[in-house]
């Protein structure tokens, strides 16, 4: 029956292959938009904006970490394979603990004064400069061998946060922020070159301790509960 107003005709069968082949192209192609709607779906759950940050859920479920010098000893050390960058703004604070620091790394200090160690990028951000070894100016060794952070060994001995210390690029790794619109929280490519750091398989999706600790220092308690939340729907 075709409703009032309508002619079809099918003047052979050529007209009714015509026709299904229509319609089979427009299943498919609904096929693919529900799939590509269901895909947007699932990836803005692993990829939720989170304070303004969109947050890669699966890397930051994936990673164990555990800040242990001793792990380091005689292997790859985060103080001696990264440039430090930093923003501007957290210059000074570094400066105000940079006498305490230079108690641990003496290199710091050149003729009686302070080294101006710092150099601008070609982003409109801050670098710390390294030495020789490619090793960050602030690291020290210990007489164990092992690379420390004399900010992060200042910050230890005054009963200091080492997250006021120290530049937040270092307090957020192994995790780290890259640019986008919004900004992207993940783990660094090369996280797992570390002994500090293992995959991790939990029988459910959740973050690690130590990881949970650096969220929440850097970020702020909402930011934790809002991954946490996000990582529950997954």
């Amino acid at each position: 029956m075709v409703a009032a107003g309508l002619s079809l005709r099918l003047p052979s069968s050529d007209g009714c292959l015509l026709i299904s082949r229509k319609l089979r192209n427009l299943k498919d192609a609904a096929t693919q938009i529900a799939h590509f709607r269901l895909q947007k779906n699932y990836m803005s759950k692993l990829f939720p904006i989170i304070e303004n940050v969109k947050v890669d859920l699966k890397s930051l479920i994936s990673i164990r970490h555990k800040c242990d010098p001793g792990l380091c000893r005689g292997k790859t050390s985060c103080c001696a394979e990264y440039e430090v960058c930093m923003e501007k703004k957290e210059v000074d604070k570094i400066i105000s603990y940079t006498p305490g620091a230079a108690e641990f790394s003496p290199q710091l200090i050149v003729d009686g004064s302070y080294r101006n160690i710092f150099e601008d990028t070609d982003d409109s951000l801050v670098s710390i400069d390294t030495d020789d070894d490619n090793q960050c100016l602030f690291a020290w060794r210990n007489n164990k061998g092992d690379i420390l952070c004399s900010l992060h060994s200042h910050a230890i001995k005054n009963n200091l946060s080492f997250y006021d210390t120290k530049p937040e690029s270092c307090t957020l790794w192994p995790l780290a922020i890259y640019d986008g619109s919004p900004e992207i929280l993940t783990v660094q490519d090369d996280a797992f070159d570390f002994d500090c750091n293992e995959k991790q398989n939990p029988k459910k999706a959740e973050l690690d301790t130590e990881i949970s600790s650096i969220i929440k220092n850097v970020y702020g308690e909402k930011m934790l509960a809002g991954i946490n939340r996000a990582i529950s729907k997954i």
